[in-house]
């Protein structure tokens, strides 16, 4: 969640809700939904007439008498078991359970082993409980809590706000059908935007309780509560408990094949809000699974694989036309469920995803990454399902073999996933080993900077001017973001001074200032001092849940942050090659406290949590923190997820750390390619909806729904040029000249003369990514004037950059 604008004044106690107006978030099958359109609406419960049996594995339909589903197939090897409802198995403990479903250790050399430090954070960071507290249930092993990630909606408030691992949501169901609820939303299911052409939004409907994994034991939400287990950046075990030996594990895990459920000491039910239109027995894949075919009232076909643990037997009969109930208590029991029916899946049944780990390298301009998953099973293939999105199987690294396509899902807002029997992905990008501090280009037959005699001279004329900028003031702000944004900028001023202009007279005026300012920061002692929360490990604003976009409930800290380590790496760059170096040593560890709390790449560092804000699996980071969504984790500004990315490069160069400078460079590799899918639409982008593309970026990107907006107005140059600023050296590599050209074109040259604030020269400087010499004569006219410049924009920078491809 994020509320960028340009820079303006802001005034002390400056403040915003969490979600504001215009902008609501909805709940397509909510009564007070503030969208219009509805989706379908969920096919009613019903029992159909009974009908005959048409062959051993044809339609099976029922009446509330109907006996126990038909028996499988002799190939299955199950036994059919007379009902007992009074059989228990025996007892495991959830520690117990919780240890088996540890992922496997997998140890590799590899770019995110070593951690940035493990020092406690500094003492000037005073110490607090945070106001949100982990939920109740919650076995972390005393290591820190991710609060951006995919899950968080289940940990928050009543956990009842969906979840998407891709191509799947769950929740929690507490108020019918008890227990864990699973849908897959189809493309042909998104409710659109009716009143706008091209359409502002487009989003899956929520709440289809298409199956619902659940218990006998649970008749009402008092009967059962929610546990979570090893929280990681990339899954989490959610435990379902009637008791602490009575229980329910799922492994949620992202790009996970099946939703899969193992009963402990628990009898069996699934249930479905939409209802079962047929269910049929299948052939087994393997000796020990059952296999059924499950037909809802909507059409949609599901695959049921049950495994059943040897030496003890379960039967599954149909207590409704919403409701499957087991015979017995089992202890161990995986249930799994596909929204497919390819025959090819049963080679992954009876195996699955419980864990998943990250592996990156880089060598020159390649970079490699993979996510490994652990699993726990067996199956024919021995491997899993996983689903992979457009933006993994369009770079898969051939070196690893070819993957077969066994099923196709669609996903609410990443296009189609597919998927294959693996226990890995692996990917390889491009990554901009270039790309230094220097302006930076993509567009053809331009090498690198060269400038001319006369843009040197009109550059010197703007620094000379913009030097003389009180920056102390500028940036004594109560918001970490838009103080973040005027140290940033006077930060690129004093770069091209030193580097560009070699001017030491401009560095000798600028530097000290900026090290003034950045000391109000280190020292904490700005308008909202910065804390260290004790409850889920971060460093957060002192202000409350509305101030400063809502940093102290984890919101936009990549984006907050980021600024100030640019600025500091530029700072202790030039102290380096013009002073003794000391800035550096002296502020290293506070400029690493600001990385490691929104990028930290080691579980060894036991003060934050892994990759706070960058989702791997995504290829983007979120921005949302801990707020409640009906639509899931969101983010607003894909530009400013590349500077965050750039800032941990700009550092590692800095300090040395080539682990650190790596990740980047491997963070804008996956940048340029999901930005490209899911962000910013080129006339030829074939993931999102074909009549979604002519608004050429996302908008707000949530997990279910896109929408082509801005938390903080409706103008099209706010909703276009926020996933633009800040234009640095890294805006080329994922905003192409091609995307750059069509959007000018099609959208903001129609608008561009009746803009007249700050967002003028963001356009214009954006321009410069396809055509920078209409860019910098923009800057350079005698017509140019200083209003048209954001806060955290300078007339410096603008023509350094613009000028250097001409």
């Amino acid at each position: 969640m994020s509320y960028q604008r340009p820079g303006v004044n802001i005034p002390n106690g400056f403040q915003r809700d969490p979600i504001p107006p215009p902008y609501a978030e909805t709940d397509p099958l909510s009564s007070n939904s503030q969208i219009p359109l509805q989706p379908p609406p969920q096919v009613p419960p019903r029992i159909p007439p009974r009908r005959t049996q048409d062959s051993a594995f044809g339609d099976y339909v029922w009446n509330r008498n109907t006996p126990p589903l038909p028996a499988r197939p002799n190939t299955q090897g199950i036994e059919t078991v007379v009902p007992n409802n009074t059989s228990r198995s025996t007892t495991n403990t959830m520690d117990e359970v919780t240890n088996q479903l540890m992922s496997a250790n997998i140890s590799a050399t590899n770019v995110f082993s070593s951690p940035i430090s493990t020092d406690p954070p500094l003492a000037v960071f005073s110490k607090v409980n945070h106001e949100v507290p982990l939920p109740s249930g919650t076995n972390n092993s005393g290591k820190p809590t991710e609060t951006n990630k995919f899950y968080g909606n289940i940990m928050l408030g009543g956990g009842t706000n969906p979840i998407w691992t891709h191509p799947y949501s769950v929740w929690y169901s507490t108020d019918s059908y008890y227990g864990l609820a699973l849908n897959q939303v189809t493309a042909a299911q998104r409710v659109f935007d009716t009143t706008k052409t091209p359409p502002q939004f487009f989003f899956g409907p929520t709440g289809i309780k298409s199956l619902v994994y659940s218990s006998t034991d649970f008749n009402s939400a008092g009967d059962m509560s929610l546990a979570f287990y090893n929280i990681k950046h990339l899954s989490v075990d959610v435990q379902l408990k009637k008791s602490d030996t009575e229980f329910i594990v799922f492994p949620l895990v992202q790009g996970m094949g099946f939703v899969t459920a193992i009963y402990y000491n628990l009898i069996p039910r699934l249930s479905s809000a939409v209802g079962f239109k047929s269910i049929t027995g299948d052939t087994s894949p393997r000796s020990g699974i059952n296999k059924y075919k499950i037909l809802l009232e909507n059409n949609v076909t599901w695959t049921l694989y049950v495994t059943i643990p040897s030496g003890q037997s379960l039967s599954l009969a149909l207590s409704n036309g919403n409701t499957i109930v087991g015979n017995n208590s089992v202890n161990g029991c995986v249930f799994q469920v596909v929204a497919d029916s390819n025959q090819n899946i049963d080679n992954a049944a009876g195996c699955y995803a419980n864990s998943c780990t990250l592996e990156g390298s880089v060598d020159g301009t390649s970079g490699s990454y993979q996510l490994k998953y652990g699993t726990q099973g067996s199956s024919n293939s021995g491997y899993p399902l996983v689903y992979a999105l457009p933006h993994h199987y369009q770079n898969f690294d051939s070196s690893k073999g070819t993957k077969t396509v066994i099923s196709k899902l669609d996903t609410t807002t990443k296009g189609q996933a597919q998927g294959y029997l693996t226990n890995e992905l692996a990917m390889k990008v491009t990554v901009p080993s270039a790309l230094k501090f220097d302006p930076f280009t993509t567009i053809a037959n331009k090498s690198g900077p060269n400038y001319s005699t006369n843009v040197l001279n009109a550059i010197n004329a703007a620094a000379a001017n913009d030097v003389t900028g009180d920056v102390v003031a500028e940036s004594n702000l109560d918001s970490m973001y838009f103080s973040g944004k005027a140290l940033a900028k006077y930060a690129w001023i004093l770069y091209v001074c030193q580097y560009i202009l070699k001017n030491s007279s401009l560095v000798s005026t600028i530097l000290p200032k900026l090290k003034s300012a950045l000391g109000r920061f280190i020292s904490n002692t700005q308008t909202l001092p910065l804390r260290y929360d004790q409850t889920w490990y971060g460093i957060i604003s002192s202000g409350d849940s509305s101030q400063d976009f809502g940093n102290s409930y984890y919101n936009d800290h990549h984006f907050h942050y980021s600024y100030h380590v640019i600025a500091a790496a530029i700072v202790a760059k030039v102290d380096k090659d013009i002073g003794s170096g000391s800035w550096y040593n002296d502020n290293k560890s506070w400029v690493e406290n600001l990385i490691r709390d929104y990028a930290n790449p080691s579980e060894t560092d036991k003060y934050f949590p892994v990759f706070r804000s960058f989702d791997w699996f995504n290829g983007h980071s979120w921005a949302k923190g801990l707020f409640e969504s009906g639509d899931g984790k969101d983010q607003e500004s894909s530009s400013e997820d590349v500077n965050a990315a750039y800032a941990l490069k700009l550092w590692g160069l800095v300090s040395g750390n080539s682990n650190l400078e790596n990740i980047g460079n491997l963070m804008l590799g996956v940048l340029k390619t999901s930005l490209n899918n899911y962000f910013l639409y080129l006339d030829n982008n074939t993931t999102q909806p074909t009549q979604f593309i002519p608004n050429k970026v996302s908008g707000i990107l949530f997990e279910n729904k896109i929408d082509h907006t801005t938390y903080f107005g409706t103008n099209l140059e706010y909703i276009q040029m926020i996933h633009a600023i800040p234009i640095t050296s890294a805006s080329s590599f994922t905003r192409s000249p091609e995307f750059v050209k069509q959007e000018w074109d099609q959208l903001l040259a129609p608008i561009v003369n009746n803009v007249t604030d700050g967002w003028r020269g963001i356009l214009m400087l954006n321009v410069a990514l396809y055509d920078p010499a209409t860019s910098f004569n923009f800057f350079n006219s005698s017509a140019f004037q200083n209003a048209y410049l954001d806060g955290g924009q300078s007339k410096t920078w603008s023509l350094t950059y613009s000028g250097a491809f001409i």
